[in-house]
């Protein structure tokens, strides 16, 4: 019997797992995907989704479902310290980099935040995944694997049936979470601070009916003497994340049941509360990133490949962005269009950007939560949030220049993140985002027809998704922000990569040879030569 075969292979079925099978399925790419619990996550972790990423979601179909399934609306800030949840003695968290629950992203973005549980979003990514083709296999693990140089042969087991079978991949994803197997498999080391604290998550269920008196935040932290720790409500699911100490013995036997039922109620401040303990989970707070994110075929996504503290919700966010980096290019040597050499730009460039992320998480923990690092811990400024979201960079080789800029003065240069203006075209009023959403774009200005023109000969060339627009042209520049956000001529021309970076600009007027040099420039951004 012949083997199975896959173009990809995801290993791990949580957010960054289901976020590449999406993305590459968006791309017309035939995935699968398999995970060992039976079903998606029940666990109501990563509350907050950030607006790069609901650009992301954007992109791939998905943003309205998302904001449908979880309408999740904040007071103040959404961080809440209070001596109990029902204390009339609280106040919000003011961060001092962070714009405001209510603040929008407008200036920078089509896309604004979003609030669900983690357990609620994985479903609507499956069932949209699903629908676009991908095969996902819950309840099933992988169980060996061997990287070849033209692809990886895994070993999958049924959980439920022991059943064991083969398939040969192209590349596999290790999505398969902090203490990754694969990535321990490929001996791949991590680097950073470690691990900054030992925590029991302890779940309860419990109604609190309107004792929460209109207290509606992501995180609170509560203190009082018989609660110190932070605390998530979720309906009627109650998260404790209490710290402590391995040398005074394992969280189950530390958190019995009837102390988990205590803390509840000093965290509530309810002292009847009817408490139903659901899960006691020792996890830790760590902060570290791989040493590089790819062995041959294999490519490490999420938790495998950087794990940070809660704490500004940068790691599953994080997770998400590496996915939409990886899953274009993943997709574009898969179909033919890219040679193997772009897949090397994924370590490049999301890398430095996992190591500037962690160490904002570190410093934002201890900015906003007072919390203290080991000995010898790196400091790091803190970063806006705007510009840490938006404007990272991934500059080309050699060419240096900062890993951030402000993407409210952006400037336009490639590796930069494409800045957002408002276009109609044909009617339709549509984001920069939404043109890159669709496959790789050419944006010329108002007098950059020929390069527009260049785009759609050499996209039919090649059989590449290229389209070109003329900003001023056929397509109108609504609020006029383009010349001056793109910074370049009314003559030149912007290439957009589909996950919106900018791979080339030119302030030229396009020559008669603007063919052969639009083809070399999308040679040299796909690996091809």
């Amino acid at each position: 019997m012949s083997v199975p075969t896959t173009p990809v292979l995801v290993v791990g079925g949580s957010l960054s797992g289901l976020c590449t099978a999406l993305f590459l399925s968006r791309h017309g790419v035939d995935v699968t995907l398999v995970e060992r619990h039976p079903g998606t996550s029940n666990h109501p972790r990563t509350p907050g989704y950030n607006a790069r990423t609901l650009e992301l979601f954007r992109a791939a179909g998905v943003e309205d479902s998302v904001r449908a399934a979880g309408p999740w609306a904040l007071d103040g800030t959404g961080l809440l310290w209070a001596e109990s949840l029902t204390s009339p003695n609280h106040r919000w968290l003011q961060p001092p980099n962070a714009r405001g629950a209510h603040a929008d992203y407008s200036d920078v973005s089509p896309a604004n935040d979003a609030i669900l549980s983690q357990d609620v979003l994985e479903p609507v990514l499956r069932e949209h995944a699903e629908a676009l083709g991908a095969d996902l296999r819950f309840g099933t693990e992988l169980v060996a694997f061997a990287g070849e140089p033209d692809g990886v042969t895994a070993v999958l087991a049924d959980r439920a049936t022991g059943a064991r079978t083969e398939i040969e991949a192209g590349h596999l994803v290790a999505a398969d979470g902090a203490d990754s197997p694969i990535r321990d498999r490929l001996k791949i080391d991590r680097h950073g601070p470690g691990v900054l604290e030992h925590v029991a998550a302890i779940m309860v269920r419990a109604d609190l009916g309107d004792t929460l008196r209109g207290k509606r935040f992501v995180i609170g932290q509560v203190r009082n003497p018989g609660f110190s720790g932070m605390v998530r409500v979720v309906g009627d699911r109650i998260s404790l994340h209490v710290r402590y100490k391995p040398q005074d013995g394992d969280a189950a036997g530390l958190f019995p049941a009837a102390r988990c039922v205590e803390l509840a109620r000093a965290a509530t401040g309810i002292p009847g509360l009817d408490v139903e303990v659901l899960d006691v989970t020792p996890w830790e707070t760590t902060a570290a990133v791989a040493d590089r994110f790819s062995d041959g075929r294999v490519f490490l996504v999420g938790d495998a490949a950087h794990v940070m503290p809660p704490a500004g919700a940068y790691g599953g966010n994080t997770g998400i962005h590496d996915a939409a980096n990886l899953a274009w290019k993943l997709a574009y040597v898969s179909r033919g269009w890219a040679g193997p050499a772009l897949l090397d730009t994924y370590d490049t460039e999301r890398r430095p950007i996992a190591e500037i992320t962690m160490n904002q998480a570190v410093a934002t923990r201890t900015a906003w939560f007072g919390r203290a690092n080991p000995a010898g811990t790196p400091e790091a400024e803190l970063l806006d949030e705007v510009s840490l979201l938006f404007g990272y960079r991934y500059p080309q080789p050699g060419t240096g220049g900062p890993l951030v800029e402000d993407p409210r003065r952006p400037g336009g240069g490639p590796g930069s993140r494409v800045p957002h203006v408002w276009l109609e075209i044909d009617g339709e009023r549509l984001s920069t985002v939404d043109l890159w959403a669709r496959g790789m774009v050419l944006l010329a200005g108002s007098e950059g027809g020929d390069w527009a023109r260049a785009a759609c000969e050499v996209a039919r060339d090649r059989g590449l998704p290229l389209t070109g627009h003329v900003i001023g042209g056929d397509a109108t520049d609504v609020e006029g922000r383009w010349p001056e956000m793109s910074g370049t001529s009314p003559e030149g021309a912007t290439l957009v990569r589909p996950d919106g970076f900018i791979a080339w600009r030119t302030a030229d007027r396009a020559g008669p040879d603007a063919r052969s040099v639009l083809a070399g420039v999308l040679a040299r951004t796909l690996g091809a030569q």
